[in-house]
This record gives structure tokens, sequence and C-alpha cells, in this order.
């Protein structure tokens, strides 16, 4: 934890243990504020670390080491496995802790007391630094854990707003941030704009594959995804009949422009949804073939019809191209408390009619959620009329996969590990759970086997270039002891 994060913690746990103080002082109550802090970050961390459908070992250490806990990988997965975190509800259920915060945000021995005056706001970022700081300090940090934080932030900034609205908290007249200072002429009148970041990823289209003969192979390329790969092709080859019909004054068929992507993490969802923005571009259907990738938090803001405006301004920036939207399913968990899932589906619904011509929106995510995602809304329903399914990968697959990524970083496999790293994906994919994440496992399978590979010729001082290039079987033990 960086200092200036420790800082904030510990401020904040000082205010949680003062508010324990005047509980016992007045015979309310006997929580440990403090504890009920402590223990909402650990779940809000482990909420970060389960993004991904992969918990690392640097993950678990930082929680560790942070909060003061002693969990090992057995320990978190049974944890994650039996808490609330996994339910749906978690996103729109508050921590524990913020309650008591709330309650004495206007009491003047907490104020006084505290070294910030805005104690909501300190709440809040509270929460905002110790996530910044966890995912600064782990490896192979990817969009899905930022956009998680970013959603947890709106969470609790929804609940304190409909705490106000509620006439908990009667005095408006607060500093603005923190630490406490005023803000100017200037940025008041831009806080609109401020305050509607942009939460995605943009990929430009690849210069060097304009044409599609050049696409086609590199969808050839891919590992597994046979069907999807047909599919790709049926709709390529649709499209340049309809073309040719066109060209000689005959009726085209209609053809769904917008896709369901139904599948497991790490299934290529995201790669093949690339390609396509560029294959749609040769095909000359889109103007210029990049790629906007949001998530919920890219779409839903915390107010009353901000959402809207940032919907809009994802449409602008994916016109052209193709809007990836990942875990779309989210969007329709709506609750009562100020969440507007469906302001962004209805926004979404309307820009995808106004820029018909020029934007291909496809959907993705797991693919029970999503058939009842597309099913709840009869606007969804009527545009996402073509649904690609993407199946797991197989063990043959997973080893390919890690032969590429692996010769990618200039490793390669012993024999002897070669055939053990086969047997145990076979092992592995016949027990996977719901912790399975397809290629992204194998990623982090390479990074455990570089660092053990480190540890051990570092240990036998062997560091010739073929050795530095070569995995054994003992560096691929640690992958598969969990």
């Amino acid at each position: 934890m960086d200092n200036e994060t420790k800082e904030i913690y510990q401020t904040t746990l000082s205010i949680a243990n003062k508010i324990t103080k005047n509980l016992s002082k007045n015979s309310l109550s006997v929580i440990n504020v403090g504890e009920l802090l402590r223990i909402d970050l650990r779940d809000f961390l482990i909420f970060l670390v389960i993004a991904d459908h992969a918990i690392s070992k640097d993950e678990i250490q930082y929680i560790n080491k942070s909060l003061g806990y002693s969990f090992d990988d057995d320990t978190i997965r049974s944890f994650v496995t039996n808490s609330r975190i996994m339910r749906e509800d978690y996103l729109n259920t508050p921590p524990t802790s913020m309650k008591y915060f709330l309650d004495y945000s206007k009491n003047d021995y907490i104020i006084n007391e505290a070294k910030y005056y805005d104690i909501k706001k300190l709440y809040v970022l509270t929460f905002q630094a110790l996530g910044e700081d966890f995912l600064s300090h782990c490896k192979h940090v990817g969009l899905n854990e930022v956009n998680q934080l970013t959603r947890y932030r709106f969470m609790l900034e929804s609940q304190i707003n409909s705490y106000i609205k509620k006439g908990g908290d009667n005095d408006k007249q607060l500093p603005d941030s923190i630490p406490f200072r005023l803000k100017s002429k200037e940025e008041t009148a831009n806080q609109e704009q401020s305050d509607i970041p942009f939460v995605g990823k943009v990929t430009e289209a690849d210069k060097t594959m304009d044409d599609l003969d050049s696409l086609l192979a590199e969808l050839d390329s891919l590992i597994g995804l046979e069907s999807v790969k047909e599919e790709v092709k049926n709709l390529i080859n649709l499209l340049k009949i309809i073309e040719i019909r066109k060209k000689n004054s005959l009726k085209v068929p209609s053809v769904t422009k917008h896709f369901v992507f139904a599948g497991n993490p790490g299934t290529g969802k995201t790669t093949i949804a690339r390609l396509l923005s560029q294959i749609y571009c040769a095909l000359g259907i889109l103007s210029k073939g990049h790629m906007v990738e949001v998530d919920r938090s890219g779409l839903v803001a915390g107010y009353m019809g901000q959402t809207a405006i940032k919907v809009k301004e994802v449409l602008d920036k994916a016109k052209g191209g193709v809007l990836f939207i990942d875990e779309a399913y989210s969007l329709a968990n709506d609750t009562p408390d100020g969440d507007f899932g469906q302001e962004a589906i209805d926004t979404l619904v309307k820009g995808m009619e106004d820029e018909r011509e020029d934007l291909i929106v496809i959907v993705a995510g797991y693919p029970d959620l999503m058939d009842k995602f597309i099913k709840s809304n009869p606007g969804l329903k009527s545009r996402f009329q073509k649904t690609i399914y993407f199946p797991d990968y197989n063990a043959d697959d997973l080893y390919k996969v890690f032969l590429r990524f692996a010769k990618e970083n200039d490793y390669k496999l012993s024999e002897d590990a070669s055939v053990y790293l086969k047997n145990k994906l076979e092992e592995y994919v016949r027990n996977t759970d719901e912790y399975f994440g397809n290629a992204r496992d194998v990623r982090n399978f390479l990074d455990i086997a570089i660092s053990a590979q480190a540890n051990r010729l570092l240990k036998e001082k062997c560091t010739d270039p073929q050795s530095l290039m070569t995995l054994e079987p003992a560096d691929l033990a640690d992958i598969f002891q969990s």
C-alpha cells in the first residue's frame, strides 16, 4: 500500500474507531465499525480479484499484507464460493459500514476529530484509493478489473445520493473535494462534462490488414473456434452475394448487422469482434473499422440524465466501427435506488436506429444470462436477431494456446514438459468450475511457469540461452497444485 493510500485508509479507520467509541459511550451498540470497514474493504478487493475469473498469488498477498488477513489460494476460493460476492445483487448492496459513516457524517464529535471535513466523500475515496493501489501493485490487470472498480464507486456514490434525497443529509454546504478545497468557477462550469468520463477501450483498425484475404487468414490462424469461424465465413459469403445482387438490380434479403456473442470468459469473443469490425470495413459496410469496448460502467452513470449523455458519447466514438458491450446482461439489473441500466438500454436502442448505416453493436456475455437479457426487452430482441455461440476450449486447444503464448515470449517446452502439460490440461478441463477462464487461464499458467523457472535456474546456477528458453515439468507443477 503506497503512503497516500495508507494515510487515507488510516484516517478512515480512525474515524470508524471514533464512531465505535461514540456508540459504546451512548450504550447504543457494541459493533466495531473499524472491523466492519476492514471486512467491507476485504470483500471489495476480492470482488476486483474475481473480475477476470482468476485468482493470482500477488492479489492474495496484497489483501493479506494491506488488511491483515491470511488467505491462501484454497481458503480464498472457498471464501468466494460461500460469500455474497458471487451473488448477482452484490453491486446493489451497500457495504455494512457505510450506514455508520453516513449516520455520523454530521456528528460534531466525529467531525472535530476527523482529518477531512466531508466524511461521506472520504468513505468513497477510501475504496477508490485502495482499489487503484491494488490494481497498480498486481500483475495482469485488465479492463475487467478497472471497470469493476468504476462500477463499485458508482454504487457507493448512488447510495450516498439516495441517502441525501431521503433527508439523511440536510446540510449541502460541505467541502466539495478531498482534501478540502472550493471549486473555481471554471471547474464548476465544467463539472457536468468531467463527471462523465469515458470508461472503456478504443482499438483502432490495423492498417496492415485492410484487405479481406489478410483478415480471413488472421481468422483462420486463431486456435479452436471452428464453429465460430464457420459462422463468420457464412456471414461474409452472404454479404458478398448481396453486393453482387445489388449490382444486378435484384432484390436483396434483410441481414442483421448486430450480434449477440454468447460464451464463457476467455473464449475469443473480443478477438472475433475486433476482426469482424475490420472485415465489415473491408467489405465497405463500415467506414472506419475500429472497435469501442465497454461494459456497464462505460454506459451507466450515477445520476439522473447522465446515463443518456454517456451512452450517446460512446455511440459517437463507435460510429464507423463496432461497439462491443461486454457483460451486457448487467444493464438489466435495475434497482429502485437510482440504477439507470434501463435508461442505457433505451438510449442504446435508439442510437442503433439512428446510426444504423455505419455502426455495428455486439453484446457479449454468459450464454444463459445473455438469452434472458435479450428476451427481457422487445427493442433488444428485434435488433439482436443473430447469436453466435463461443464454445469452451478443449485440452488440445489450451495446449496450443500455451505454446503460442510461450513462443511469443521466447519460451518452449521440453519433451517431458510437453507430455506433462497435455496430461494435466486434460485433467484440468474435466474438473473445470465457475472460475474456468479458457485462454485467460492459460496466460496465467505461463506466468506461473516463468516465475518457477526463474527460481529453479538461479538455484541451479544454469543460465545458458537454451536453459533460459526451456520450461521443464518442475516449472509447470505449481500451476496445478490448487
